[in-house]
């Protein structure tokens, strides 16, 4: 059995009769009793076997009983060791005690109080077992709590999970498999390994369909003998199945290696802990996943309703967000801050919902009210989108896509590096684009136009480093222009800016 229920008892002394009354009394009880007279003998044992709880004389020929209590304390840190002896001094007592010994029995003593002294030390481990395993638990929850901000990094939660995994049972290696049942597919792996050679084996589908047809959150565990030089230890193998509902969302895989086939029940309950919440925290993250996408989906719907009001701008989201997405990946921004430019993008002219068509669409210069009317789509934006904090990473791409690095732009007057990076980045693409597409009252420009634009109101209207990162790209043909704007990439009309330092992420 590789969960043993019976407490592991191990008797030592060298006196028979001790031995053989100590078994009389305790064979009776729910334990697995080991008795030697030979302390050598028991040496042995404490060598190859795990025990629990160490019943042992101080003094025993050419052995004694602290000998037995570091072999013992070596291979079983939790293990209770009570020392017996006819001739105890002050000294002795406390030397024991400080190397480990639980407590002290001065022969001759009572059967009573020796069945007293074991419960007492049984329960002392079991609340040092517990208070560890509590310990775990809530190390785990203050890395990878999942409830308090749930959004889309759900990477660095399984990377926490595995490695509270991994720590908590003491193992070389901890992989997680996360499978998509919809779509029958597996969409994450995450794994923490001491060593490259255990990698595949925490990260093995096969072991998702050891529960393909059991709704049973039992883990499957394997153990084995595994040579490791002159010594032998045990490859343990545990899988813990990670259920939604009674769907199987994935698994949670552990190798480790250990002198003893054994694994605690505790180490089980707090895979079981951890899985309950992986399953809790991969739900909710769906769910909002699933949320975000009707959100986006229905802002898309406004956005294109507002390029539907005027057929000139009819894809300027689009194209908009697919510049400013090749320019934050040249910039190396992080994943997190592409999905959120995305975004950003779809959104920063969402205020132009509450711009009356007459403005919107007026093909003859505008008055100065009406400008006024037209720049308050950055407020209008603003305020569509307050307090829904799913679009607060709109929020910088709304407010100061239309403000100039000189300062002189709107609503804030922000200028340099006061202005968001992320307003910075959008006001070239979105400017360029802008100059290149057909408006009510011009047609679109050419290229080389709209390059000469940009870098001629570098350093006023746009930051430097942007527009140098901006250029770069196109010179790279990242970017598609023909497909987007049907117009020839003339590389050649492409200037290159000096700067003297290197634009941020």
């Amino acid at each position: 059995m590789f969960l043993n229920t019976k407490t592991k008892i191990l008797v030592v002394d060298d006196e028979k009769y001790i031995c053989n009354l100590i078994k009389d009394t305790l064979g009776t009880e729910a334990y697995d009793l080991s008795v030697y007279s030979d302390p050598s003998l028991a040496l042995k044992h404490i060598d190859c076997k795990p025990v629990d709880l160490v019943l042992t004389d101080l003094i025993m020929g050419s052995h004694s009983g602290v000998e037995i209590l570091d072999a013992v304390l070596k291979h079983n840190h939790d293990a209770i060791v009570i020392l017996m002896t006819a001739h105890p001094t002050v000294e002795t007592v406390i030397s024991v005690l400080k190397n480990g010994a639980y407590d002290f029995l001065v022969k001759p003593f009572k059967m009573e109080l020796l069945k007293a002294t074991i419960e007492r030390g049984l329960e002392h481990q079991s609340i040092r077992r517990e208070n560890l395993e509590l310990k775990g638990q809530v190390e785990f929850l203050k890395t990878t709590s999942f409830s308090s901000s749930i959004d889309n990094n759900i990477e660095k939660y399984l990377i926490n999970l595995v490695k509270s995994c991994k720590k908590e049972i003491g193992a070389v290696a901890a992989g997680v498999i996360i499978s998509d049942p919809s779509k029958a597919e597996l969409n994450r792996k995450v794994y923490e390994s001491d060593e490259e050679q255990y990698i595949g084996e925490v990260l093995d589908d096969s072991t998702l369909e050891t529960f393909t047809y059991t709704k049973s959150p039992q883990p499957a565990i394997s153990i084995r003998e595994d040579a490791a030089g002159e010594s032998k230890r045990n490859r343990i193998k545990i899988s813990q199945p990670i259920f939604v509902g009674r769907t199987l969302t994935g698994v949670i895989n552990i190798l480790a290696f250990r002198k003893f086939d054994r694994v605690l029940s505790g180490e089980i309950n707090i895979l079981g802990i951890l899985s309950n919440f992986a399953a809790s925290s991969i739900a909710n993250w769906r769910m909002y996943n699933d949320l975000q996408k009707s959100y986006l989906n229905a802002i898309k719907g406004l956005a294109k309703a507002i390029e539907a009001r005027d057929a000139h701008t009819a894809g300027h989201t689009d194209r908009v967000s697919k510049l400013a997405e090749i320019v934050a990946r040249h910039l190396s921004w992080e994943p997190e801050q592409v999905r959120n430019l995305v975004m950003g993008c779809m959104l920063h002219d969402i205020g132009k919902i509450g711009i009356p068509d007459a403005v919107l669409n007026k093909t003859s210069k505008l008055s100065k009210a009406e400008i006024e009317r037209m720049e308050k789509h950055t407020e209008l934006g603003l305020q569509i989108i307050e307090g829904i904090d799913l679009f607060k990473p709109a929020i910088p791409y709304i407010a100061s896509h239309h403000e100039r690095f000189d300062g002189k732009g709107y609503p804030s007057g922000l200028s340099g590096e006061g202005i968001p990076i992320e307003g910075r980045l959008l006001a070239v693409v979105d400017t360029f684009d802008a100059i290149l597409s057909d408006r009510p009252y011009r047609d679109g420009a050419e290229l080389k136009v709209a390059i000469s634009e940009i870098a001629k109101n570098t350093g006023s209207q746009f930051d430097p480093l942007m527009v140098k990162a901006f250029f770069e790209v196109i010179r790279s043909g990242d970017l598609d222009l023909k497909k987007l704007y049907d117009c020839s990439e003339d590389l050649d009309s492409i200037p290159e800016l000096q700067t003297t330092e290197k634009a941020p992420a």
